[in-house]
């Protein structure tokens, strides 16, 4: 079945990005890192951290990582857990295919590195991503997921918690339908963003690779190329297979 099994080709491709993952996995236990998928972290004076599922990778999320660039983040890290905070049952598409769509979108940008993370609170990521670049760092969020930060199921001691992050990370923010970028926990500051960015989802991507309907207007053309050819969100048991063989290299890798 298309997209199903692993090509040779696939799999050197796949492998530093399946170690990287396995890097992450393992390191849970203990302190936060970010595992890039190639390379090692730059050094800079302000690094941009646009976190997420990617599940799959957005035009919304390319905008906001420009808009990160523009707004003078010398480096711009998509980072990705293997499992992340309340998106459990989102997973039809491995996480080692989704590093695989996002590293397809930042090969075209050279300020931006895509890494797999160890944990999945922001402050944690903030933190491995100050020490690993000796520089300031600038959360990339909408201003829905700038609510967010201050709910405290997030966190065991959600006060402490709000500390370590404003002392690691200051918000830029992109307008949200609906969101009101007002009254947040931490040092904000605009990040001017396109229109259309907050009517672009990935709820919509997925709905519309499940119907086999178009992407372009909702991914960049080279995530569409990849969804499309592992048929990640179709129907039915197909990728199923797929998800083993992944899971099987990301375990060699490891």
């Amino acid at each position: 079945m298309a997209g199903s099994t692993l090509t040779a080709a696939e799999r050197r491709r796949l492998a530093p990005l399946a170690a990287a993952l396995a890097r992450a996995r393992a390191a849970g236990g203990g302190p936060p890192r970010l595992e890039p998928v190639a390379g090692p972290l730059p050094r800079a004076a302000l690094a941009g951290l646009l976190a997420g599922t990617f599940n799959p990778f957005t035009r919304a999320h390319a905008a906001l990582a420009v808009a990160g660039h523009r707004a003078g983040c010398a480096v711009v890290v998509l980072a990705m857990a293997p499992v992340s905070l309340a998106k459990e049952g989102l997973e039809r598409a491995h996480p080692l295919d989704r590093l695989d769509w996002v590293a397809a979108w930042a090969r075209r940008h050279p300020w931006a590195v895509v890494a797999a993370a160890s944990h999945p609170l922001l402050v944690d990521m903030a933190e491995a991503l100050g020490q690993a670049t000796g520089g300031q760092v600038a959360l990339l969020v909408g201003a829905d997921k700038a609510a967010q930060l201050a709910e405290p199921r997030w966190y065991d001691d959600p006060a402490a918690a709000l500390g370590r992050l404003d002392r690691a990370a200051s918000l830029l923010v992109a307008e949200r339908s609906g969101h009101p970028a007002t009254d947040l926990p931490l040092r904000a500051a605009p990040l001017p963003t396109p229109a259309w960015v907050p009517e672009r989802s990935a709820t919509q991507a997925r709905a519309a690779a499940a119907a086999g309907q178009p992407l372009g207007a909702l991914v960049p053309a080279a995530v569409a190329r990849r969804v499309e050819r592992t048929r990640a969100y179709h129907p039915g048991p197909s990728y199923l297979v797929r998800i083993r063989a992944l899971e099987a290299l990301t375990t060699e890798e490891g």
